[in-house]
């Protein structure tokens, strides 16, 4: 299904969401654009990489060995922080924030984007600038998407994304933040939070803690929503949500999860974590 038209009928389903699925839709536009006209260098594995995947198992690589784009995230960066002044106050106020921090140098876009998006670098520097850690992030992590989703179509074909098995990313080591069942059969794959690669994982198995005992493993969907459900772990109190493409079809999952967010709402509720947020609930 075109994305267009799936924004459109979730947009029908709840209208309450029109404002944070029109801010979706700008986003992921201008990302799209800037995935197309990318220079990217070619990532070069060494063959001991491959050896400790297949041994130990490592992941192929490291996030900040994901060659970036710089000159194309700033730019992008900038555009976000456009779209995001009319996206709403609070996300208004931080951009505007963000711009003072940038033009007095509190903030330098480019070194972050160097050292390799890392987290905890990311806030530190939105703490020392006195901006939202949420909102910081999620436009330095949206600028550098496309460099990062682009290097991983490069490693695509080293991985057997049917043989892993395991609860982190085979191409970088970075948890789940989403669980799809795909084809007639329903297997279960795990969606990468940083790079977006997909591997096949077990049904019954919670990828935080390894727990693969039914006893400790349910799940609950909301109502009239068999498309969308969220699985539990007893044993380390997280949760995953899970989108039943078998229902829906073929869609962006980071859609599908930011219509739901009345689900995790009701995960939290129950006394379960959630280890990866939404980045688009910032």
């Amino acid at each position: 299904m075109e994305k267009l038209e799936r924004i459109q009928q979730i947009k029908k389903k709840r209208p309450g969401y029109g404002e944070i699925l029109d801010f979706y839709q700008m986003v992921k536009e201008e990302r799209d654009r800037v995935k197309a006209s990318l220079k990217i260098k070619p990532i070069k594995l060494r063959k001991e990489w491959k050896e400790l995947l297949a041994k130990e198992g490592f992941s192929l690589i490291q996030k900040e060995d994901f060659p970036l784009d710089i000159e194309a995230s700033v730019k992008l960066f900038q555009t976000l922080c456009q779209i995001g002044k009319d996206a709403n106050p609070h996300m208004s106020d931080q951009v505007k924030k963000i711009k003072e921090a940038l033009d007095s140098k509190r903030i330098d876009l480019k070194k972050i984007l160097k050292e390799g998006v890392k987290e905890q670098r990311i806030e530190q520097m939105a703490d020392e600038s006195g901006v939202d850690k949420k909102v910081f992030s999620f436009l330095i992590q949206s600028s550098a998407k496309p460099s990062i989703e682009a290097g991983m179509e490069q490693l695509r074909s080293e991985l057997d994304p049917e043989t892993w098995l395991k609860g982190y990313c085979p191409m970088c080591g970075s948890l789940p933040s989403l669980s799809l069942l795909k084809e007639e059969t329903g297997k279960r794959y795990l969606l990468c939070s940083y790079c977006g690669y997909q591997w096949r994982i077990e049904r019954l198995f919670c990828p935080f803690c390894n727990n693969k005992e039914h006893e400790s493993l349910q799940y609950f969907c909301g109502e009239n929503e068999e498309a969308y459900r969220i699985d539990l772990c007893d044993k380390c109190h997280r949760y995953i949500k899970t989108i039943d493409f078998r229902i829906i079809g073929e869609s962006d999952p980071s859609l599908e999860d930011l219509a739901t967010p009345h689900l995790d709402i009701l995960a939290t509720q129950k006394g379960y974590k959630r280890p990866v947020p939404n980045p688009w609930a910032a």
